[in-house]
């Protein structure tokens, strides 16, 4: 391949192992004889148990996008049942209650490393200024949070409930939302309040001053671009994410661009992709180790808003695959299902799941098991499939799998 001015030419390959390998989910040997860091590499699960395991799982992937859709479970749950052995969600809940993560804006709702809380406060300064000034039912509802919260320590949001209903947080027009719910909306987004709990899925609010102390925060969006890149990994300026903010197209080329001259980032190109990729120049020496490397066929089955997943452009431009969640089409629209999981084999996106957890029979109900047009389905291959969806089954607490092995 050639060179050009907007970056070093690397292969395909090379980039989406760095993505699956900078997730945890990937294993790879180099051969006998290649020594060095980067000789080889195994995925977190066999490192990262329990509740610590967790705890690290959060911190490596910067960011763990949560999601209240549990048709198979929760997003934040399959994210991390992925990254770390015998994961169970109350591992998490225990973060919460020993305050070593919290809730806020990143990816989107997201659960963060609580040592980062400072970097979010140019996000928490900008909601509060956009604020407008309230009515007079949601400022009472906002008071109504901070006194009971201040006298009572947290609390879940049933328990604040004030009865007065206002205009809806994205339906200004429908007058239905519960006052106290869009009171803890605010008062979450402007830095007030934080999920202090998080049992069986419940938030608990409390009073962040008192439940985290004074935390000095910072005044510059630059450390946050840097969490962004590193939660990342390989990122393109095109994300309208791009350093978790809204900004320009301009300004995100800008702050990339910069970031290259300073040697933090490197740009990198791939062969008929027309973006233009930004890889963390501390890892080329990895990126580079896996671009000849032999993959594991290891399987896993990602949820909708896995890490890897974030990116529907990096998906498609690194592994070939076209992903849409179509849990928000009508049915006659779906062309794989509501909570499609795409199964991943070492490097590749090999097929798609479609399965429903029937929790009152304790059954993983598998809709559709489907292998891609260039995929070639054999035995060995459909066994390590399957083997994956009972594994899956068996974490959720479902005694068996109901559906055709494909």
């Amino acid at each position: 391949m050639s060179r050009d001015d907007t970056g070093r030419w690397v292969p395909a390959a090379a980039l989406r192992r760095l993505v699956l390998a900078q997730s945890g989910l990937l294993r790879w040997s180099r051969g006998q004889g290649r020594r060095g860091r980067h000789a080889e590499g195994a995925p977190w699960r066999e490192q990262l148990r329990g509740e610590d395991g967790v705890h690290q799982a959060v911190r490596r992937l910067e960011a763990v996008q949560l999601d209240p859709v549990a048709i198979v479970e929760r997003n934040h749950h399959l994210v991390l049942r992925n990254r770390v052995a015998t994961y169970r969600p109350e591992h998490l809940e225990a973060l919460y209650r020993r305050k070593l993560v919290f809730e806020y804006w990143a990816n989107a709702r997201c659960i963060l490393p609580i040592e980062d809380y400072p970097l979010f406060q140019p996000i928490r300064e900008r909601l509060r200024a956009r604020r407008p000034e309230q009515e007079p039912v949601l400022e009472a509802a906002m008071r109504h949070v901070r006194e009971r919260l201040a006298a009572e320590g947290p609390l879940p949001a049933r328990r604040l409930e004030s009865g007065d209903r206002v205009p809806g947080y994205w339906d200004l027009d429908a007058a239905k939302t519960k006052a106290t719910s869009q009171a803890l909306e605010h008062l979450w987004e402007t830095g007030e309040v934080v999920v202090a709990y998080r049992p069986g899925d419940q938030r608990h609010f409390a009073l962040a001053a008192e439940w985290l102390g004074q935390v000095e925060g910072v005044d510059s969006w630059e450390p946050l671009l840097h969490k962004y890149l590193r939660a990342y990994g390989v990122a393109h300026t095109g994300d309208l994410r791009f350093g978790w903010r809204s900004w320009p197209a301009a300004e995100r080329k800008q702050a990339a661009e910069r970031l290259v001259a300073q040697g933090t980032l490197t740009a990198v190109r791939v062969e008929g992709v027309r973006r233009t990729y930004y890889v963390l120049s501390e890892l080329v020496p990895l990126m580079a180790a896996l671009a000849d490397a032999t993959v594991a066929p290891d399987v896993y089955l990602l949820p909708p808003l896995d890490n890897v997943l974030w990116s529907r452009e990096r998906v498609a431009d690194l592994f070939g695959f076209h992903y849409t969640w179509e849990i928000y089409l009508p049915p006659a629209k779906r062309r794989s299902g509501p909570y499609t999981m795409p199964v991943l084999e070492g490097d590749r996106f090999i097929g798609r799941l479609d399965a429903r957890l029937d929790r009152g029979q304790g059954v993983l109900r598998v809709q559709r098991l489907t292998f891609e047009p260039d995929v070639e389905p054999s035995p060995e291959r459909r066994a390590r499939v399957w083997s994956g969806v009972e594994a899956l089954a068996e974490d959720l607490g479902a005694t068996r799998v109901d559906g055709p092995m494909p």
